[in-house]
């Protein structure tokens, strides 16, 4: 899935993520960049590190991070960035990475929907500091729970392996950072011998797999061309999708939520296997977790405690993501027992229920 000298298993993608942000030194007083359309746990684990993370908007046709407002957003306590490359698309690293570069700042890569996909030369997970893989049952790779950090960064990789694999400080490490007894930070995120075991398998398919949804795509694509309604996700020219995981739409017929939700009932009474896409609908950003919940008063260090309550609070509106997001459409995720005429012949169904 990658190219880097370093690669860790853990016991989710949450849990490498999490590792990521403790090893390029997130912490109190410090803020992580990370796009408020994804699923929760590219900003949670930023409040274990007693973080905020700060939301910025995307881009309505890749749906993933909008570089301009990013760059808007860094200050003097950014200390990473995000990039979250949503339903297997590659986000524009060269500009993220650029910018990164020029205010000193680390780049962890959330690339749990993008098993196999491809920036440019490189493999997504290989551009920033730190690569992080969900392995959870529903990915293309599965190992039912798991997930893997990689980078080509030995003093990371041994900071990621102090917070979260009890046993392995002292054989392990890949640049001998510390000098450990039999202790580390105890944070327990090594995975099960089985997971592995059985994403190694499924890693095997990967390329195939990549192949088939590329083509289901290709289809969904091909029946929506000239849609006055419908809108697929596109892709940058210089990447190469890879994960997929869902296949997503944008209704730009009638507009606003309501008309989205009638779209979607239509088209399943005709048996179109899609959904309203849940993360449009549940933006980050707006999660009470983020905007309401009393953190501080919760203990625990889940906020940061350098900064008071209100600064760990989140209320600015995102509009891009918040005009988009209750209007996008999800394929429900295509099996092997789902033929490419099956595939057609629902895109044209998802297309009349939408009114051409």
């Amino acid at each position: 899935m990658t190219e880097s000298s370093f690669a860790l298993a853990m016991n989710s993608g949450t849990a490498a993520l999490h590792s990521a942000y403790f090893a390029v030194g997130v912490g109190p007083g410090t803020e992580v960049i990370v796009p408020s359309y994804t699923w929760h746990a590219s900003a949670t684990p930023v409040l274990q590190c007693g973080a905020i993370p700060v939301f910025c908007d995307i881009d309505p046709q890749t749906l993933t991070m909008d570089v301009d407002d990013m760059s808007r957003r860094i200050t003097e306590r950014t200390r990473a960035i995000c990039v979250v490359h949503t339903w297997g698309n590659p986000a524009e690293l060269d500009r993220i990475l650029t910018v990164a570069r020029a205010h000193g700042l680390a780049v962890v890569e959330d690339c749990s929907h993008a098993h196999g996909a491809r920036y440019g030369v490189k493999p997504v997970g290989s551009w920033g500091d730190v690569g992080c893989f969900s392995l959870h049952a529903s990915k293309p790779v599965a190992g039912g729970e798991g997930g893997v950090a990689v980078t080509d960064d030995p003093v990371l990789f041994d900071r990621m392996l102090l917070l979260g694999h009890v046993g392995r400080l002292g054989a392990g490490q890949a640049a001998s950072t510390f000098q450990p007894d039999d202790v580390d930070l105890g944070v327990k995120y090594r995975p099960h011998l089985f997971a592995i075991h059985l994403a190694r398998s499924q890693l095997k398919r990967l390329p195939a797999e990549n192949a088939r949804r590329a083509r289901l795509w290709a289809l969904i694509r091909k029946e929506l061309d000239g849609a006055s309604s419908l809108t697929p996700v596109q892709t940058l020219p210089m990447s190469e999708r890879g994960g997929y995981y869902r296949f997503v739409v944008e209704h730009v017929g009638d507009r606003g939520a309501a008309g989205t939700d009638e779209v979607v009932r239509v088209a399943r009474s005709r048996g179109v296997p899609v959904t309203v896409e849940p993360y449009g609908r549940n933006l980050v950003h707006t999660s009470w977790v983020f905007s309401t919940l009393d953190r501080v008063q919760l203990g625990g260090g889940c906020f940061d405690a350098t900064r008071p309550l209100e600064e760990n609070m989140w209320t600015t509106p995102l509009p891009v993501c918040e005009d988009i997001g209750p209007r996008l459409i999800a394929f429900d995720q295509l099996t092997y027992l789902a033929s490419e005429r099956f595939v057609a012949r629902s895109a044209r169904e998802l297309c009349r229920a939408a009114g051409g």
